[in-house]
């Protein structure tokens, strides 16, 4: 994809952006991110961004964000390295906060979510996906698909009603990855996972059994017109990315291929604690990345922070990531 298609897939609408000039446009070239043209000043009305990877919409949408503290955050490397990296960045040092944004999809004429953040499950800096949808113009309670990524918290908690356990989307076709599906439902596992996380297992186990409106998925699977998964474990072990294709254009759905850029885009080799299997995370991520900057593609990912989208480029013995400005 060259220039000009990349060009053409940034098309925000007056919902998404309040824009100090009427006649305001957004490009995004190449070489930089998303400028501002003719506009003096321009501000987000809601942390919701509209583009377009060819003829299919696109969503990024902010479900918040948790303070996290740098130390043992990275198993291998020294908290001196880490801080200064969030230093460098601009971030940090001591703490950092960890956001959480997911993507949707209109496609095929229906809208696709992927992942569903907390919703009421987490702290109050969180959950709130629900409320930047409606800004974006999606009702979330109207939505027909939404596609899980992995099973970790911060991805499917939305499923559930928090006093309940009953679905927050029982009108929705829910697809999973197969392989996570089985690993996860595994009633073994309840006592192979560290007591603080056995709470989140059962509710796995006491629920998506039993829900009739789940569908399991693949490698390759087309799970949505002009979207297709991805296997790309390590960060767990059915973890999936996706990529949405049309016109030419194309961009990569990480999920959580990494955490945090700063930290991981720059620094490949690091590995965090929510990875369940760090060496294959990290094989993973430089396989996947090598992808997307040889097909020229934008990447999206779910811990990039809003915006959450933008390109990536080879920088030394690591990449550096150039998110769109909105």
């Amino acid at each position: 994809m060259g220039k000009q298609g990349r060009q053409g897939m940034f098309e925000i609408s007056r919902r998404d952006l309040v824009l100090g000039s009427a006649g305001a446009a957004l490009v995004f070239g190449l070489k930089g991110p998303v400028s501002f043209i003719g506009a003096a000043q321009a501000q987000r009305a809601a942390d919701s961004l509209k583009y377009k990877v060819g003829d299919i919409e696109v969503f990024s949408l902010h479900d918040g964000s948790i303070e996290r503290p740098s130390e043992g955050f990275i198993k291998n490397a020294s908290i001196e390295d880490v801080k200064k990296a969030l230093t460098d960045a601009g971030v940090g040092p001591d703490k950092f906060a960890n956001p959480f944004t997911p993507t949707a999809v209109r496609t095929g004429g229906k809208v696709v979510l992927f992942d569903t953040g907390f919703g009421t499950n987490g702290p109050p800096s969180v959950g709130k996906l629900a409320d930047n949808m409606k800004a974006a113009g999606l009702d979330p309670a109207a939505v027909p698909t939404i596609v899980i990524s992995h099973f970790h918290p911060d991805h499917v908690s939305g499923l559930w009603v928090k006093e309940t356990s009953a679905q927050v989307f029982p009108n929705a076709e829910i697809w999973m990855p197969e392989v996570e599906y089985k690993f996860w439902t595994d009633p073994a596992l309840v006592e192979k996972v560290p007591e603080g996380a056995r709470a989140h297992v059962r509710r796995i186990q006491s629920t998506f059994p039993t829900w009739k409106n789940i569908r399991q998925y693949g490698d390759g699977a087309e799970v949505a017109p002009g979207v297709r998964a991805i296997a790309t474990p390590g960060h767990t072990v059915g973890h999936m990315s996706f990529l949405v294709a049309s016109a030419g254009q194309q961009l990569f759905i990480q999920s959580d291929v990494t955490s945090i850029p700063q930290l991981i885009v720059r620094n490949p080799g690091w590995h965090t604690i929510f990875d369940s299997d760090a060496a294959l995370a990290e094989a993973t991520r430089r396989k996947f990345f090598g992808r997307v900057i040889a097909e020229k593609g934008m990447i999206a990912g779910y811990h990039f922070g809003f915006p959450n989208v933008g390109t990536l480029s080879k920088d030394g013995n690591g990449y550096a990531l150039t998110a769109v400005k909105a």
